[in-house]
This record gives structure tokens, C-alpha cells and sequence, in this order.
């Protein structure tokens, strides 16, 4: 079963002669960015590749498309990669749904291009896939297992399901592969979802807030310096493979604990209000059950309530 192997041998002497280089796709997105600078806070030479210009202004990048012209350029540049965070494709269920053919191709065609290359020219590159807890869908377990039955219930779920398929193919070919089922990644420079939605309302003292759903709905929030530190150690530590992995704390935090908790960090009391209408690819519930990211030595660092006071000094800051 993936993620249950027993632990791969150490580097080859080749592997660990190598210069400590990862390609980061998606570098200019909220994740990317915070994985680029952990890599650099520990040493690594980074390349970004994206179509959009990457805001590390410090950082060697190509901006383009995650296809063969880019990968080959990014083979010229650096040699074969020792790590590569696949962050590139459609982080939106909403847009999923409104355009699910270009979303499919913005994640899944990328990743089976980016595999290809890999497995041709860099096959002992650890590749880390950020994956969704939404490939698990409509769950109604408490807390979501890696070997509960996926049932994404939007595109954006296919999606990322579909690239777990294409990376654990090549994973039993011999590529290390980690795929990363992440939860609710918030924190500074995340500009969508309900972080977003609410953070900005709250800036503006925005009063009554109404938002959809219920407030009753279960998330599980997942600091980003904290999923940067896991992707690094996913990426750059022996670990079975292929390997599928919660990223989350494994506690349920409701959805109106939330913004009474964001609130109170931007420093306002606003009322909230929630107009009990369920937008479409919005599961109810989404905890992680977190035994197997436990077992791999990793414990999420940052409380909800720190970080959202260093979400809410990010919000002000940027205008909200």
C-alpha cells in the first residue's frame, strides 16, 4: 500500500555529491513562495518556474509554462535536480467548476510533463506533490485516513486525484514520489478562500459580515510555515515512497470558531453571519487524521490562534 513501504536506504554517494538544487513550479504562488524561502533558509539553490513572474525578485526563475522547453531550460540551468516541489496548476475549486478543462490541464497535464521529464533525466529526484483533502470529498468520517476511499465531489478534486494516480504510477517505476494531501493552508500571502474572503472584511471593519454556509462546517487549518517545513522534509529526508501523507493538525476547528478567532486577531467585533446556502464542491467536514505524518517525525508547530495574529498583522499590512 503507498505510504506503508518499508524506509528507502540512504542517498547514493552520487545523489549526495550532487548540489543541493530544487525546481519549485508554481514558485509565484502562496505555498510556492513559503517553500522557496524555507529551501533557502537551509542552504539550497532554488530555480521557480511559472507563467506568471515570480515576486522573489532575488530568485532564478523561468517564467513559463511547466512543459518540455521550460523543463529542458531548467536542465541547462542547474543540472538534474536533487528535489522537485510540484506547486503549478489550479488551486481554485470555484474556477474548476466554471472552466474544468483548462483546470485539468493546468494540473494534471503539468504533472504527467513534469514526471516524463523526471523519469527520463532526474530519476532519483524526490518529487513532492501537493495534493488536496478534497480528493477525499464527501466524507463523513470524523477524520480523514489516507486509505479512506476518495470521492471528490468537485473538478478540482478529479483533478488532483488524477495527478495522485500519474505520481504513484511513477512512484511504483522507481521515482521517489510524496504526495501531500493538504488541508486548510493559511497564513501570510493567501489571498482566497475564507482567510481571504473574511480577513479583508475585517480590515475594513466591514459590519455585519454575512458569509455562505452555516458556520458549523469542520475545517482543519494548517499554518503555511508549517507546510513548507514538511514539504522540505518530505523532499529532502528518506522516507517510503510512493508516499501519500495528510498535511493538517488533526484538529477540527469549526468554521464560525474561525472567524471569531480571525476577528479577534484583526483586533474588531463585527457581527457574523452565515446565509446557510452551500456552495457547490463545499464539503461539510474535512479533518485529518494525522498517525502516519506522526509516525514520519513531523508535528505541526504553529497554533490556530498564532497564526492567524500573524495572518491578521499580514492583512493589515497589505491593505486588506
Amino acid at each position: 500500500m503507498p505510504g506503508t513501504a518499508s524506509a528507502l536506504p540512504s542517498a547514493s554517494i552520487e545523489m549526495a555529491a550532487r548540489p543541493s538544487v530544487v525546481w519549485i513550479t508554481g514558485a509565484s504562488g502562496f505555498i510556492g513562495g513559503h517553500v522557496a524561502r524555507q529551501f533557502a533558509a537551509n542552504g539550497w539553490s532554488i530555480l521557480g518556474i511559472d507563467r506568471a513572474p515570480v515576486s522573489e525578485s532575488l530568485l532564478p526563475h523561468i517564467t513559463a509554462e511547466v512543459d518540455a522547453t521550460s523543463l529542458v531550460e531548467a536542465l541547462r540551468r542547474t543540472g538534474p535536480p536533487r528535489a522537485v516541489f510540484h506547486g503549478a496548476g489550479n488551486g481554485s475549486v470555484a474556477r474548476s467548476i466554471a472552466d474544468a478543462a483548462m483546470c485539468r490541464r493546468d494540473t494534471l497535464d503539468s504533472t504527467l510533463r513534469l514526471l516524463d521529464f523526471l523519469i527520463t533525466e532526474a530519476p532519483d529526484c524526490r518529487l513532492v506533490f501537493p495534493s488536496s483533502a478534497a480528493v477525499y470529498g464527501a466524507a463523513s468520517d470524523a477524520t480523514l485516513a489516507e486509505d479512506h476511499l476518495p470521492n471528490p465531489v468537485s473538478p478540482y478534486g478529479d483533478h488532483k486525484l488524477a495527478a495522485e494516480e500519474a505520481c504513484l504510477a511513477a512512484g511504483a517505476a522507481g521515482q521517489p514520489i510524496a504526495i501531500l494531501r493538504m488541508f486548510s493552508v493559511y497564513g501570510p500571502g493567501l489571498r482566497k478562500q475564507l482567510p481571504w474572503e473574511l480577513g479583508r472584511r475585517l480590515v475594513a471593519d466591514e459590519n455585519p459580515i454575512v458569509l455562505f454556509g452555516t458556520g458549523h462546517e469542520v475545517r482543519d487549518f494548517f499554518a503555511v510555515t508549517d507546510a513548507a517545513r514538511l514539504i522540505f522534509d518530505l523532499a529532502t529526508t528518506p522516507h517510503p515512497s510512493p508516499l501519500i501523507v495528510n498535511g493538517g493538525t488533526g484538529i477540527a476547528t469549526t468554521v464560525a470558531t474561525f472567524t471569531q478567532l480571525l476577528a479577534k486577531a484583526v483586533g474588531v467585533t463585527p457581527r457574523i453571519e452565515f446565509n446557510g446556502e452551500v456552495r457547490a464542491g463545499d464539503p461539510q467536514a474535512y479533518c485529518a487524521d494525522t498517525t502516519r505524518l506522526r509516525s514520519l517525525g513531523f508535528n505541526p508547530a504553529v497554533t490556530l490562534a498564532d497564526g492567524l495574529a500573524t495572518y491578521a498583522a499580514w492583512l493589515k499590512e497589505a491593505g486588506g
